[in-house]
């Protein structure tokens, strides 16, 4: 408990920062949506658009057409959010990589460890206090997103059909978020220094994004898309699919197992006391 309410203190400030930044910036780009729909715009669009190959658009989320069209309030939105989405998947890595090894490199460990905390306890507190911080971030961030795109609609653009598939995007997402903390508590146990965290929280999300672009670039690679949570999550992607099943089990199985990991080494470990 004691162990929680420190770890809830030192991530609020943080908390408050991630969720203003964005908070504007989806406000900001939402605010250009009403633009799309001018004859200019939609002029420009099919003069640019049609230019470029499809494998290119595809790799770059873009579509002209469908639900995912520029012209649609949730297509608009998926499409300016994959980079909003790839940052909440940074800040849920940061968060999980500095959970164990931040009191290490403040040389604060040993006024945990005279409180009555186990490791295994002092695990689950931190693991508990940065689910809930995590969860504030994400439905501050629904909540935005979800306004802004009701505010900035279309009289084309239905009520209902933003908010399901809004909903449907953040509820998927939240499942990458969690492998991407999971993966970050994981990674926790290993570092020297909470100052590597941010380094290879920034790593390991860009990497499994290439690795998205590359399965869509090269058609013999595309196996590899289904080893990508940055793929898997891509906005556009869960409104035209939405996560499959095979999908979600590597993500429930890597979050299991990163746990599942992260109480065993942590438990073996020689703290800095």
């Amino acid at each position: 408990m004691i162990a929680a309410k420190i770890e809830s203190k030192s991530l609020i400030k943080g908390l408050i920062i991630w969720m203003v930044l964005f908070a504007v910036i989806i406000f900001g780009f939402s605010a250009v949506y009403p633009q799309m729909h001018s004859s200019a715009m939609k002029d420009l669009l099919d003069a640019k658009m049609s230019g470029l190959s499809p494998s290119l658009l595809k790799t770059f989320n873009i579509s002209v057409a469908g639900q995912t069209s520029f012209l649609v309030a949730t297509g608009f939105f998926a499409y300016f959010f994959q980079y909003m989405f790839l940052a909440a998947s940074i800040y849920a890595m940061m968060l999980g990589s500095q959970a164990l090894i931040k009191e290490e490199t403040d040389g604060t460990i040993e006024f945990l460890y005279a409180q009555p905390v186990t490791r295994k306890g002092l695990v689950t507190s931190k693991l508990g206090a940065n689910l809930v911080i995590l969860a504030i971030f994400w439905l501050v961030s629904f909540g935005v997103s979800l306004g802004s795109t009701l505010i900035y609609r279309q009289s084309s653009d239905s009520v209902a059909t933003i908010t399901k598939e809004i909903s449907k995007i953040f509820l998927q997402d939240s499942l990458v978020l969690l492998f991407f903390l999971a993966f970050g508590f994981f990674i926790s146990t290993f570092l020297k220094s909470s100052k590597q965290s941010t380094s290879v929280s920034l790593g390991i999300v860009f990497g499994f994004y290439l690795v998205g672009v590359f399965s869509d670039l090269n058609s013999s690679f595309s196996w590899a898309k289904n080893i990508s949570p940055t793929h898997m999550g891509i906005p556009s992607n869960i409104l035209e699919n939405g996560l499959s099943v095979g999908n979600v089990s590597v993500l429930v199985g890597g979050i299991v197992l990163f746990l599942g990991g992260t109480y065993l080494v942590y438990q073996r470990k020689d703290l800095k006391i």
